[in-house]
């Protein structure tokens, strides 16, 4: 009996083995399909998609390998509770930087064959020190010893007073007036060579055209600063080519828009006006306002060598606002042999440009500090020195009495009067004597 059952089971194991195995092999081969079908579409779909490369990944804080890794938040945040400082500038201009019979024999020294104006500007360097820049209008020529020295009306200087004016602070001279020719244009030319061994920089006067039609942009602290010199005339002399000097005429008023689209601020030096008149007239101020409607923020005018007023005025904009221009009329001699009053009497000009918002720079300031030039020391001996008025009037009486005379002494008193009533508007008394005056709108 067991056996008949034993047969039965072998017939269905077998017949098992060959229906299921077949079929368990046919699912294994499917399903091994249908994965590499599925992963060759996702493959595809990885590939398709846009990727985002990321070039640096911070670890975590809590990862070792955090340890010394700069993160973002030690770099500079720029917020609105924290924003750049505003750029700002201070510009120093001084008087007529001249140069007489007087002052180069007094500095002539005969052992040597040599010129030393090196005591000059000793007392005022401290001055140009606190200034970003420094501007004054060389009124002389630099035409070498061989043709002469000379003083008024032709003016030729030694070089070594242009080292002594770069010894001093100046950085940069105008050389457009009416006595850049006195020499002809050989010594004009020989001027522009000597201030470029120098490293000056310097305007007004040219070598060849090219350099004439160029705007002369100053970056000083990340402010473009356009300087503009120019002349009403040379006192009839003649120059080899038009482009030597640049001569006040209605080219300027293009000169000033142009350099207006270049610059954050542009100030315009011309050399203009009356001689020895204190008081500008109505011809030379609406030439300057003229300048400033142009697009000029600032005119700083020299040659009538004696001091006159200041002002602002409110230029339209033609967007039914304004925006402010300042005038010196005249800042009277700086360094001279014109010791009749009131030609003996200069004056130290600040002023400072600020950024008001991006891309916009206003006058923030303008301070004034009255200068004399000393003729003779103690001993009556010549010695061209520039002093600030107020150093002379805080000497101990000791030190005074050492540098120079008592009559001297009397007229730096006067020169604080004059030279406050025409700056100010009002004389401010000797014991009321300040370092600087900010100078303010009437």
């Amino acid at each position: 009996m067991w056996k008949k059952y034993f047969k039965q089971f072998i017939r269905s194991f077998l017949i098992s083995l060959v229906v299921v195995i077949p079929c368990i092999i046919i699912l294994v081969v499917f399903s091994q399909q249908k994965k590499t079908t599925n992963t060759t579409e996702t493959v595809n779909n990885i590939q398709e998609t846009p990727v985002t490369i990321i070039h640096s990944v911070q670890p975590f804080a809590s990862s070792p390998q955090a340890t010394n890794i700069p993160t973002t938040t030690n770099l500079p945040i720029t917020t609105p509770e924290n924003p750049p400082a505003p750029k700002a500038a201070t510009l120093t201009f001084t008087g007529d930087l001249m140069v007489h019979s007087y002052q180069y024999e007094a500095a002539y020294d005969r052992a040597t064959n040599t010129y030393d104006f090196s005591n000059n500007f000793t007392s005022v360097k401290k001055y140009f020190k606190k200034s970003d820049y420094v501007i004054g209008n060389l009124e002389t020529t630099l035409g070498g010893t061989a043709i002469g020295i000379s003083d008024y009306p032709r003016f030729n200087t030694p070089d070594s007073f242009a080292k002594a004016l770069k010894n001093a602070g100046f950085d940069l001279l105008t050389t457009a007036n009416n006595h850049c020719v006195d020499r002809g244009t050989d010594a004009l030319l020989r001027t522009i060579d000597v201030l470029d061994k120098l490293k000056f920089d310097h305007i007004g006067t040219y070598q060849n055209e090219s350099d004439s039609k160029k705007i002369f942009i100053k970056e000083i602290n990340g402010i473009q600063i356009a300087f503009i010199s120019c002349t009403y005339g040379t006192n009839g002399l003649p120059y080899k080519n038009d482009y030597n000097v640049k001569i006040l005429n209605d080219h300027i008023y293009k000169e000033i828009k142009k350099a207006r689209k270049l610059a954050d601020f542009v100030i315009v030096l011309p050399h203009n006006g009356t001689e020895y008149a204190q008081t500008p007239s109505e011809t030379y101020k609406a030439q300057y306002k003229k300048m400033l409607k142009s697009g000029a923020d600032a005119v700083i005018a020299s040659h009538p060598h004696v001091l006159q007023p200041m002002e602002y005025i409110e230029i339209p904009t033609g967007q039914n606002s304004t925006r402010k221009g300042f005038i010196m009329y005249s800042m009277g001699n700086f360094i001279s042999s014109q010791v009749t009053k009131p030609r003996d009497a200069g004056v130290i000009l600040n002023l400072t440009i600020k950024e008001e918002m991006p891309s916009s720079f206003v006058i923030d300031k303008v301070t004034v500090i009255p200068t004399w030039c000393r003729f003779m020391d103690a001993s009556s001996k010549r010695n061209f020195t520039v002093f600030t008025v107020y150093d002379i009037l805080k000497m101990s009486e000791k030190k005074r009495k050492s540098l120079i005379r008592d009559k001297d002494f009397a007229r730096v008193q006067q020169i604080q009067l004059e030279s406050t009533k025409t700056l100010l508007g009002k004389s401010i008394p000797v014991k009321k004597a300040k370092k600087s005056y900010k100078f303010t709108s009437s």
